[in-house]
């Protein structure tokens, strides 16, 4: 079964608890008295954070996160901007959002992300799950599904890491 990182809220704080996940992500434009806070629980628990939107990476620095989500899906210089990701967070976790296309995904991995990410919509669905599987067999690299509204097709992504919220959690692992 693939990983699940759960895009947190202030309001899904109580998830940071649950035994079966070990890696979350917020907003960087959250308060930061919210992602203060939200830190402080993740580290208590000994797991991880990841920061996502704008300047995810210098919040990342800024907050001491574990890493980043930069969303790279409208960028024309993926390649520059993950090297660009990489400097300013070091050796912390970078996950990157590529479009669902091939020769974006190729530039994004040959700049050797941790993972990277494919947005998924239900219309659609059968192209991501087709990147995601052309991608597996081509590269090394972790790669993710980034759910951007709830899928009504459950069949399982062919990927390493399923990104979603709360409620999307509480679908996918229901038997």
């Amino acid at each position: 079964m693939q990983k699940f990182i759960v895009n947190l809220t202030s309001e899904d704080i109580a998830l940071i608890r649950n035994s079966d996940l070990e890696c979350f992500i917020t907003d960087s434009e959250l308060p930061e008295e919210d992602i203060t806070r939200i830190i402080a629980e993740i580290k208590a628990q000994h797991k991880l954070l990841l920061l996502s939107g704008k300047d995810a990476c210098a919040a990342c620095q800024k907050y001491g996160a574990d890493g980043a989500l930069i969303d790279l899906s409208k960028s024309e210089h993926c390649a520059k901007e993950v090297n660009f990701a990489r400097k300013q967070i070091g050796d912390k976790a970078l996950g990157v959002i590529s479009r669902n296309r091939r020769h974006e995904a190729m530039l994004i991995s040959e700049c050797e992300p941790d993972f990277v990410a494919f947005k998924a919509w239900n219309q659609g669905i059968e192209q991501v799950r087709e990147i995601v599987s052309w991608y597996n067999e081509m590269f090394l690299i972790q790669s993710a599904t980034v759910l951007q509204e709830p899928i009504t097709d459950k069949k399982r992504f062919d990927c390493d890491i399923i990104i979603g919220t709360a409620a999307d959690y509480k679908i996918f692992v229901a038997k």
